[in-house]
């Protein structure tokens, strides 16, 4: 397992150049170009916020609610991203997973790359309402970076489980669409941790729902401008922890269906 992370690593020049082609393509004919990827999760999120604000009377989140929904909206867009986008990571170029001589979780890595460069070009929206609001950041603004590296660890992890699985068992895509759904409205993007510590859930489920390292990511994002609202680091280890153990299982899972794929495909 250390030698294929090793030869992934002397190889992340060209990984770097695989994710630049990445997104060159996906906004080759695009006139807004990057900016899609502000505007899909700030769109989403003006919606939640009318529907939460306007028709309902909200009471979970906090204010401002427009800046809540963002600290959930990005992160959850580059999670889905990446588990959609690892799904067809393998087939998408069939022909060079077989012929090049990379090592081929490259492949999948260049899509949770191209993913993560889309959700840190969209950051500066968030930026946009702290100044509109006037938000001062909490010293938790810190750990903004600690939350991006167990997200992409976690993100990591899945893409390596599902894209082979995926090759091998084309009912997988299908699952995802429906877990994704589901996962959305099991993560706290609408709403926070506490929010659930709040409800009337069970205790029993409360601590089964902290096991989506999700949950433990997403309070840490909103730590930084939302402090009153962060549940603590017990969460975030959780995360981290979780992340971790799916990183181990995306290496594992990989290595021993890759000779599989390459036939399969």
């Amino acid at each position: 397992m250390l030698t294929r992370a090793r030869s992934v690593v002397e190889r992340r020049a060209i990984l770097r150049l695989l994710i630049g082609r990445d997104l060159k393509v996906k906004y080759a004919d695009s006139t807004l170009g990057y900016f899609w990827s502000i505007l899909d999760p700030l769109l989403m999120s003006l919606v939640y916020w009318f529907v939460f604000t306007v028709i309902f009377s909200r009471g979970v989140g906090r204010e401002p609610y427009i800046l809540f929904l963002l600290l959930g909206m990005l992160p959850w867009n580059w999670s889905q991203g990446v588990i959609h986008a690892s799904a067809r990571a393998l087939t998408s170029d069939a022909k060079l997973v077989r012929s090049t001589n990379l090592s081929r979780e490259v492949w999948v890595l260049r899509v949770i790359g191209s993913q993560a460069m889309e959700f840190l070009l969209s950051l500066p929206v968030v930026l946009l309402f702290v100044l509109v609001y006037a938000k001062t950041p909490s010293w938790y603004i810190v750990a903004f970076p600690l939350a991006v590296l167990i997200q992409a660890t976690f993100l990591v992890g899945v893409g390596l489980t599902l894209a082979p699985v995926t090759v091998l068992f084309s009912d997988v895509q299908r699952l995802v669409r429906i877990v994704t759904r589901i996962l959305f409205y099991l993560s706290p993007v609408i709403y926070g941790v506490q929010d659930v510590y709040k409800s009337a859930m069970p205790e029993a489920l409360k601590k089964v729902y902290v096991l989506n390292p999700l949950s433990g990511i997403f309070d840490l994002y909103r730590a930084a401008f939302f402090p009153d609202f962060f549940v603590g680091w017990s969460e975030v280890i959780v995360a981290a922890v979780v992340s971790c153990a799916f990183l181990a299982l995306g290496m594992t899972v990989f290595a021993r269906l890759e000779g599989r794929v390459l036939k399969e495909i």
